[in-house]
Formats: structure tokens, C-alpha cells, sequence
């Protein structure tokens, strides 16, 4: 793993998103839209429930931050190896000593950064607009947003690798699979919420332990660790199995001589 060759990737990251206007509009326009939207919802709920509306108010808006959080880095790295297959650049790539590892870790480093450009501009709104300043939580943030990231990177990875095997035919999942675990997650809501069933599928996930350790600070100001460690051992578990089915596609297509095909 070549430091220069990460740094070279960052700079074809940026290339592309510095030339694209689209790509700019979407690091600022769907955060802002989130924002509003829920920003509303949240003071409609909060009006029209006097004892405790004003928490539940809350907990909306801190869930679509951070679920926000999490789907920019989950589509962000799905993205990084879309835009090279729809340029038909991603061979170049591989002809050089380029590898795996070295673009991932640059795709993250990219998607480290919209992440905090996604963070400042919704708290920013959500703290001049509806009086609810996530960053007040302050460190007991970082680690809830850390385990986002880990979960979100882990998920990318592994629809890429179905794209590799099924080519851009599965490209949709790399907008829409977060959606499809969304339900399930607790994001909005607690756990107790969902039938029994589905609370034993929803534990099963990362997010679940992270938005249910997320309002309990918000409700007591205490990091509840159990949460933050079920969500590390799932979080291992699920990067492991990710990155083991990437490569096992990324070969297949490179053994088979399907890697220029892509489309």
C-alpha cells in the first residue's frame, strides 16, 4: 500500500467533483431539503403533543442527521467505483499498480469529508432554524458517528461487489439499499416500536444499536456502552463478510475478463 498512489486517487475524486456541478448541487441541496422537511415534521409533532413533544421533536431531527450521515458514505463509496465503470476509466485503473485497498481508503477519505460538510450545513440548519443543536451533544457524538461510517463503508463495499458481479444492472442498490434496511433500523423511532419479529431482525444490525444509544444520550446524557458495543462487534462482523464477497466478485470478474465490459 503506496501513500502516493491513495493521495492520487483523493486528487481523481476531487477532479470529478470539482468539474461536476451536479455533484455539487448534491453535497448541499438534499441535505437542506432533508432538513426542512423534517425540521416541520418535527415542530408539528412538537405542537401537537404538549408533555414530551418537544423530545420526540428531537429525536427526529438528531435521527435524520445522523441517517443522513450514513447515507452519504454508504452511496459515496458505492459511487466512487460507479463513476469509474460509467466513464469507462476502470480499467485504466487497473492496469496501473492501483489496488483495492488503496481506493477504498481514498473513497473514504473523500467521503470523510462530505460527511462533515453534511453534518455542519444540517446542524447548522437545524440549530438557526428549530433551536436544536446536535454539536451541544459534543463527544458523545464521535462515536456513534464513528460506527455510522464503519457500517455505511461496510454496506458500500459490499454492493460494489455486486456490481462487479452482475454489472450496473445493480447499480440501483447503491441508492436504494440503505432505504431498504431503513424500516427495520429504529431510525426514527424506538425499538419497542416494531413488532417482536422484526426487533429480532433489527438487532441484528448496527444501526439499531446506534440510534437507540444516540437518543439515550440525547434523553440522559449518558453513553450507553452495551449499545456502542454490540454496534462494533456487528460492525466487525459486517465488514469482514463485505470486503470477503468484494473480493471474491472483484476476482471472478477480473478472472473472467469481465472488467472492460462493465456497463
Amino acid at each position: 500500500m503506496k501513500l502516493h498512489r491513495i493521495n492520487a486517487i483523493i486528487l481523481h475524486h476531487i477532479y470529478f467533483w470539482y468539474k461536476s456541478m451536479p455533484r455539487w448541487l448534491d453535497i448541499f441541496y438534499w441535505p437542506v431539503v432533508t432538513i426542512l422537511v423534517w425540521g416541520f415534521i418535527s415542530n408539528f409533532v412538537a405542537q401537537g403533543q404538549p408533555d414530551g413533544g418537544e423530545q420526540v421533536a428531537l429525536f427526529l431531527l438528531g435521527g435524520v442527521i445522523l441517517w443522513m450521515l450514513f447515507q452519504r458514505a454508504q452511496q459515496d463509496l458505492a459511487i466512487s467505483y460507479l463513476q469509474d465503470i460509467w466513464s469507462r476509466s476502470i480499467v485504466n485503473l487497473y492496469v496501473s499498480p492501483l489496488t483495492n485497498a488503496e481506493f477504498i481508503i481514498a473513497s473514504m477519505v473523500i467521503g470523510v469529508l462530505k460527511v462533515i460538510i453534511t453534518l455542519v450545513v444540517m446542524g447548522a440548519l437545524a440549530a438557526v432554524l428549530y433551536g436544536f443543536n446536535i454539536f451541544t451533544l459534543g463527544f458523545s457524538l464521535l462515536p456513534f458517528i464513528a460506527l455510522l461510517l464503519i457500517f455505511a463503508w461496510a454496506l458500500g463495499i459490499f454492493v460494489t461487489g455486486i456490481v462487479f458481479r452482475y454489472g450496473t444492472d445493480a447499480q440501483v442498490l447503491a441508492f436504494g439499499i440503505s432505504f431498504i434496511l431503513q424500516p427495520v433500523a429504529a431510525v426514527f423511532y424506538p425499538l419497542s416500536i416494531l413488532p417482536p419479529w422484526v426487533q429480532i431482525i433489527a438487532l441484528t444490525l448496527p444501526l439499531t444499536h446506534i440510534f437507540e444509544g444516540m437518543r439515550a444520550v440525547m434523553a440522559t446524557g449518558v453513553i450507553p456502552i452495551n449499545s456502542l458495543l454490540w454496534a462494533l462487534g456487528l460492525n466487525i462482523v459486517y465488514m469482514i463478510l463485505g470486503s470477503w464477497y468484494f473480493v471474491a466478485m472483484f476476482n471472478h470478474t477480473k478472472k473472467m475478463g469481465l472488467l472492460a465490459k462493465l456497463e
